[in-house]
């Protein structure tokens, strides 16, 4: 797999406890299961104007790759 997991992830948090993970595909992108991907710039000013913030947080998924890997 080429895919590489980034060392931390952008999280959009609300106040009322709902956090949706940012994602980055080829420049920043925002996914939405309502409106699909657009860029992060309006995503974030969304997210403001819903009370809510983006935390960076350590990927559980990350595996750093060893001499051999």
């Amino acid at each position: 797999m080429s895919c590489k997991e980034p060392k931390t992830l952008r999280v959009a948090c609300f106040k009322d406890g709902r956090r949706k993970i940012i994602t980055f595909k080829r420049g920043a992108y925002w996914w939405s299961s309502s409106e699909g991907a657009y860029p992060l710039s309006a995503a974030l000013e969304a997210i403001t104007d819903q009370g809510g913030w983006v935390e960076t947080i350590p990927n559980p998924n990350y595996r750093p790759k060893g001499m051999f890997g």
